[in-house]
């Protein structure tokens, strides 16, 4: 064998050793669950006096030593609050950092203004935020008692903390704390609309109507609080999508547009199965878990708007009062949508041109790839219940493309 062979088999058989490697070593940072709502995480077990552990710490039962840990990448969802405060350039920050025995209360401050703190909150892909604090040396010793990773918000209260992850002295991922609760919202494809998106007055808030909870966006008899948009706006729309934000659900709760709109003969949707529906369509979502939610109402014709329209979201959950409602809601986005013009459809300037091309072994090899290509453009355009036609027409792609695979062994 040449010896450039059993280099390149050496070479060959090295990267594969290299990329198992890697993947070993991506298998090895294990995954947790916690409780991350206050933003704190216990690393060791925490017990009273009578040595009782009333905590077990998020290191027990790995391989991750207390000594190991030399940072952590907190990452996080902002709400609507912190959104609106991030995007006008308001000042955001807070504390990251650690406590225990050796470290005593470690405290870095964070801000999402660049180079203002020590640590940046960094925008992910998922629109989520990471704060990062690494080192070179180990945080804690093994001998403490206790030691936690924590950051706080001191200006905001809207954070979702959704994992706490442990670093080592090369700033590797040790260990991934994720949140052990459930994380609720949706996805809404509103890929077919030109999206606008409407000014709020407001956010609403969950409420009793009728013994119901709803969240209002547009109720005209309400208080102004209740009144979050301009009808105006949705002259002419196709669709509207509503999104809300809920927190503390424990239970699942279903929730759908109610719309009306004021004139002669408008669209409106009072839930599914009403005989009063018309016009327009929508779906409830099933609200199981903290998370934004997105909520859209179709209108079979654009819609006028003549005078006022009533809009919420609506549910079956019954309360007797707005203190007894169990859970949050507000409102985030509300978008006017309007259907994109679709694509003129091709116009052929050629009706020959997808006629087949019979062709024998004799032709060139461009005709017979020609043959084959038209072949199999006229089968893709055969009707489907002429099946013998297109059968004929891919029988003919492939007898072509037989004819060149035979000129080219020649």
């Amino acid at each position: 064998m040449k010896i450039s062979k059993i280099l390149a088999g050496m070479s060959a058989a090295a990267l594969a050793a290299s990329m198992m490697s890697l993947a070993a070593f991506a298998d090895e940072t294990a995954t947790v669950k916690a409780d991350l709502t206050g933003g704190t995480v216990s690393l060791i077990d925490e017990k009273d006096d009578d040595g009782v552990v009333t905590k077990t710490g998020v290191l027990t039962g790995t391989n991750v030593k207390l000594s190991d840990v030399c940072g952590i990448d907190v990452n996080v969802t902002v709400g609507a609050d912190s959104a609106a405060k991030i995007e006008a350039g308001d000042w955001i920050g807070g504390g990251l950092g650690y406590n225990s025995e050796s470290t005593g209360w470690a405290s870095t401050e964070w801000s999402f203004q660049e180079g203002a703190k020590d640590v940046t909150g960094v925008k992910a892909d998922d629109g989520s935020y990471d704060f990062v604090l690494k080192g070179t040396d180990p945080v804690f010793a093994d001998t403490d008692t206790f030691a936690q990773v924590w950051l706080q918000n001191w200006t905001t209260e809207d954070f979702t903390f959704n994992a706490f992850t442990l670093l080592d002295k090369d700033g590797n991922p040790l260990l991934v704390v994720e949140s052990d609760k459930a994380q609720g919202g949706n996805t809404v494809d509103l890929s077919a609309y030109d999206a606008t998106e409407v000014t709020l007055a407001g956010n609403g808030k969950a409420k009793v109507d009728t013994g119901k909870v709803r969240v209002n966006v547009n109720n005209p008899w309400g208080e102004d609080v209740d009144k979050l948009i301009t009808p105006a706006d949705f002259e002419g729309v196709d669709a509207i999508a509503v999104t809300a934000e809920f927190d503390a659900i424990t239970d699942p709760v279903d929730f759908a547009i109610n719309f009306a709109i004021f004139s002669d003969n408008g669209p409106q949707y009072w839930g599914e199965g009403n005989a009063a529906n018309k016009g327009c369509s929508t779906e409830a979502v099933t609200v199981n878990a903290d998370g934004s939610y997105t909520f859209l109402l179709k209108f079979d014709e654009p819609l006028t708007v003549d005078g006022d329209l009533f809009l919420d979201l609506q549910s079956a959950f019954e309360a007797a009062t707005d203190d007894d409602i169990p859970f949050a809601a507000k409102v985030t986005s509300v978008k006017a949508l309007t259907l994109k013009d679709a694509p003129a459809p091709s116009e052929s300037t050629d009706s020959d041109e997808s006629k087949v091309i019979l062709t024998d072994s004799s032709d060139s090899k461009t005709n017979s790839a020609a043959t084959s290509s038209k072949a199999a453009n006229n089968a893709s355009n055969t009707n489907p219940s002429t099946g013998a036609a297109a059968l004929a027409a891919v029988g003919v792609a492939l007898a072509g493309a037989a004819v060149v695979a035979t000129k080219k062994r020649k």
